[in-house]
């Protein structure tokens, strides 16, 4: 009688990431800090001869492909014809890391935006720079700490918008009538100030917004050469603003002359309204005095927390496409399906032709292929398996606790075997549903 063999393996082949999680620079071994803590206590009898240290392992690959990323992006907007109104070009300005649970994506934005912000916090194994002679803004949002706020969208846009109030110290009309105006409507008798003390967002940065949202609209009524209106609700200077950009005058087009500008400064400001507002703040970026330069690079962390059955959060973060001079570093357990005609209608902007960089290769669908601009980040590569294991647990001296013959040492892949018995060939019949398939 024939049997058959069923193999199954229990340890995966990339060793130590199998029997300890490796988090990517994390404070410890095994999942939760103080277990992992404790572990390390009562690992010895000599609760001082062991020291646990932070070991941020390489992630050069993923450096080096920010870098790629980012370098062509500046390249692009840089190019003669780079146009922030142009709405149909394709995106390339995202690269995306997916990965479970604890890998280390988390860390990998942090140390990004690290590296970003100063060469001295940039890990001596990533090498050289990016950009160099440009100014780089990093913006770490963690959505899964914003999902907890109630105003997810509202955050992530304030966010971007106070870093910028600290990097350039100045006004951005356009956007930031309409952002005022919106804060009235939807926030009635909450200061943004109070708000912003409240929720904590960028600490003492924070508080510049508000008095250059302020800024913005005092300079836009006295553009409009109508001394009453000074001191007036955002919401009246938007409305004269819109007659006078119907009325085309030049001296108004210059200070908010994004070609939707009009639009959506009439649009109810509501949170739909809100999240094209981006495409006023491209516009400001790119019209920023040369002193003043800069280049968003935008990291969101988490993004799963994001993804529902009906996508709304992820059709409006998703908007931040009308952002095309920022460049964004996306992380989240699942693949981004941006690159996948069949979401049209789910979100705005779907489709290979749109994302070429996320779009499945041979027909797969993007969980299973996604596109040369997504990457997993999985299990540690040999050398960084050891130099994490090296470095994590050390003695006094300093030496590494775990040795060389334990951190190369590969666990078998156990195999179970199970047998069934089948009746013999000749006495199957087509319809029997034991017969094997």
């Amino acid at each position: 009688m024939p049997a058959v063999a069923c193999h199954r393996p229990v340890w995966s082949r990339s060793c130590p990431a199998t029997w300890s999680t490796a988090y990517l620079g994390a404070q410890v071994i095994c999942p939760g800090d103080e277990v992992a803590d404790l572990r390390a206590l009562f690992s010895s009898n000599d609760p001082s001869g062991v020291q646990s240290a932070e070991a941020f392992t390489n992630r050069q690959l993923q450096w080096s492909l920010v870098a790629a990323a980012l370098g062509e992006h500046l390249q692009t907007i840089a190019a003669p014809g780079f146009d922030v109104e142009d709405l149909e070009s394709a995106r390339t300005n995202v690269i995306a890391f997916y990965g479970v649970g604890g890998v280390g994506k988390s860390t990998l934005l942090r140390k990004l935006e690290a590296a970003l912000t100063a060469a001295d916090q940039r890990p001596q194994q990533w090498g050289t720079a990016i950009g160099a002679g440009e100014r780089l803004l990093p913006v770490r949002i963690d959505l899964s700490r914003s999902a907890s706020t109630g105003s997810d969208f509202e955050r992530v846009v304030l966010t971007i918008r106070l870093a910028l109030a600290g990097a350039v110290g100045r006004p951005l009309p356009g956007f930031d009538l309409a952002l005022r105006r919106y804060w009235d409507a939807q926030h009635p008798g909450e200061p943004l100030e109070d708000y912003i003390r409240r929720t904590g967002l960028l600490g003492k940065v924070g508080q510049l917004l508000p008095g250059q949202l302020q800024e913005a609209v005092t300079e836009v009524a006295g553009s409009l050469q109508l001394p009453g209106m000074i001191g007036s609700a955002a919401g009246q200077v938007a409305t004269a603003l819109v007659h006078a950009l119907r009325e085309r005058r030049e001296r108004t087009r210059a200070l908010a002359g994004a070609a939707r500008t009009a639009a959506l400064l009439e649009a109810d400001p509501d949170l739909e309204a809100l999240s094209f507002y981006p495409h006023l703040l491209a516009w400001e970026i790119s019209r920023l005095p040369d002193k003043k330069q800069l280049v968003p690079v935008i990291l969101l962390d988490t993004f799963e927390d994001t993804e529902d059955r009906h996508r709304d959060l992820e059709r409006l973060l998703q908007r931040l496409w009308l952002l095309p001079n920022c460049f964004f570093v996306i992380a989240g357990r699942n693949r981004l399906a941006w690159g996948e005609a069949d979401l049209e209608g789910q979100l705005d902007y779907t489709g290979p032709a749109c994302w070429p960089g996320l779009a499945p290769h041979g027909g797969q669908p993007a969980h299973a292929a996604g596109g040369s601009a997504q990457h997993l980040l999985g299990d540690f590569s040999e050398a960084d398996c050891d130099a994490y294991l090296a470095r994590r647990l050390t003695t006094a001296d300093g030496q590494p606790l775990i040795g060389p013959d334990i951190r190369a040492a590969s666990p078998p892949a156990p195999t179970v075997c199970c047998t069934w018995t089948w009746p013999s060939p000749a006495s199957w019949r087509s319809d029997d549903p034991a017969a094997p398939p």
